[in-house]
């Protein structure tokens, strides 16, 4: 079969022709130049701001001629990932899409369902020549959504006058989700001081390993252990029986995952080489303990190393060691709104002595605003106080979960007529653009959805064929309710 006899016929029509664009994140021009062609070849005002954004615009259908704007939302990138035996250059060329029995899949590549098929949705009702009822439509398509929402970042969103915003951008049927986590990147140095090594010392390697790190928003909440964490606890114990000097430290490098692996080098006196390893082994026996359902692998080991010729000195090895177990990490908040939502994490995802200072990287995110500004008070007082210094980048809002939403309200009554069963109501503690496009569309009532996809960002990602045909139509109630 053909995709563009697949249900329905025009979505899928437009999704093998988005298919063949290239259209990364960082090379949206061809996408977006397409989309505002299509717009004038139908007549629909468009507009492109400086950042490649694309508006278009619909009036509304007879009826619906004086009914609120309604906007309609996805992005134009994609993430561009292939099998190591594919040499199909991802920047020219577009994607080879298989029917794979109920599932759409991209030969050897990522399919670009994120978010390709809310594109296609956008592209197939304003292709419509009158036969789906709905109010105006404030079509926008964002660009650079995968490499921190850059384009909802830049968004000129004067010329946009609905309050009402469906976007496309989830992957799980049946699901509304209605919040989503602001976040914050956070860089801190703190000066420290070396000394020449003492005389009889030996060097140990020490390392981390066995822990299953994972996403910082969405694995957050599992309890899992941070590698840097896992190494100051030790050193904590061990520096309370023998003399430590610390000469590296190390753990992680990206903001978003939780540490899987962190190491060390520390000298220690030759003559307390069986003490430590009896400390290591007693702090083995209890991590065992603590993580035996969680992470049963996790585990320190040590092996001798080349005598560094500086170490940290007393004083700055102890600001290391009380600075790691005091930072705010793991999982702060949890909703009072929404049950068993984190609502406030912070998480470390990078360590290193370098520089002649010790340099933390953590990723903060909250679903308020507020737990966001709480929780990097604590972090800059705590760092301020050992004389550091603290930078943040790439802030971004929250979408915070709105008590009151007559949107909510129509999808969840639209939902249940539909299917004799309420949907599930979500909030996610990772970043959607909603939480930006919140702060520019001051008031905006806004839910996201979108039909079950797997394997996202991967050459494995599907995109289920039916789901697309049922999320359609459930779309198509939902206008037709918003008179």
């Amino acid at each position: 079969m053909q995709i563009d006899k697949l249900r329905p016929e025009r979505v899928f029509h437009f999704f093998s022709e988005i298919a063949k664009i290239p259209r990364g994140s960082g090379n949206t021009e061809a996408i977006a130049k397409y989309c505002l062609c299509f717009a004038q070849d139908r007549g629909l005002k468009s507009y492109c701001d400086n950042y490649g954004n694309v508006m278009i615009f619909k009036g509304g259908t007879e009826g619906y001629e004086q009914s609120e704007s309604v906007i309609l939302q996805g992005h134009l990138d994609m993430v561009c990932e292939k099998c190591p035996d594919r040499s199909k250059d991802m920047e020219r060329e577009g994607i080879d899409i298989v029917i794979d029995g109920e599932y759409l899949r991209a030969d050897g590549t990522t399919l670009g369902g994120d978010n390709g098929v809310a594109v296609a949705y956008i592209l197939a009702l304003l292709d419509d020549k009158g036969t789906i009822a709905h109010p105006p439509i404030e079509a926008l398509l964002t660009t650079d959504e995968e490499v921190g929402l850059r384009g909802a970042r830049a968004l000129e969103a004067s010329k946009l006058t609905g309050r009402q915003l469906i976007n496309m951008d989830s992957e799980e049927e049946g699901i509304l989700t209605v919040s989503c986590a602001g976040a914050v990147r956070v860089a801190c140095a703190v000066p420290v001081v070396y000394e020449e090594t003492a005389i009889l010392m030996c060097a140990k390697k020490v390392t981390v390993s066995g822990l299953l790190g994972g996403h910082s928003g969405i694995d957050i909440g599992r309890n899992r252990k941070n590698a840097a964490l896992v190494l100051a606890e030790f050193l904590h114990d061990l520096s309370r029986h023998i003399r430590v000097g610390i000469a590296k430290f190390s753990s992680g490098g990206r903001l978003n995952v939780i540490p899987q692996t962190a190491e060390m080098v520390i000298c220690i006196d030759g003559a307390q080489e069986k003490e430590f390893d009896r400390l290591l082994a007693s702090y083995n026996s209890e991590l065992k303990k603590a993580c035996a359902q969680t992470e049963p692998n996790a585990y320190v080991s040590a092996v001798d190393a080349h005598i560094p010729e500086t170490c940290l000195n007393s004083t700055s090895g102890n600001t290391l060691i009380s600075t790691l177990l005091l930072v705010p990490n793991g999982v702060l908040a949890i909703s009072t709104d929404i049950p068993f939502l984190v609502q406030t994490s912070s998480n470390l995802g990078s360590v290193s002595l370098e520089s002649g200072a010790l340099n933390l990287g953590f990723m903060i995110r909250s679903n308020t605003d507020h737990g966001k500004a709480e929780t990097l008070r604590r972090l800059r007082a705590l760092i301020e106080s050992a004389g550091g210094m603290v930078t943040l980048s790439d802030d971004y809002p929250a979408w915070e979960y709105r008590q009151v939403s007559p949107l909510r309200d129509v999808m969840i009554e639209t939902y249940a007529e539909m299917y004799g069963r309420k949907p599930q109501i979500c909030a996610i503690h990772a970043g959607l653009e909603c939480g930006i496009l919140a702060e520019k569309l001051e008031g905006a009532d806004m839910i996201s959805i979108g039909p079950n996809m797997k394997n996202v960002h991967t050459p494995d990602e599907q995109l289920e064929i039916r789901s697309v045909e049922r999320c359609w139509e459930y779309l198509l109630r939902v206008l037709e309710r918003l008179k």
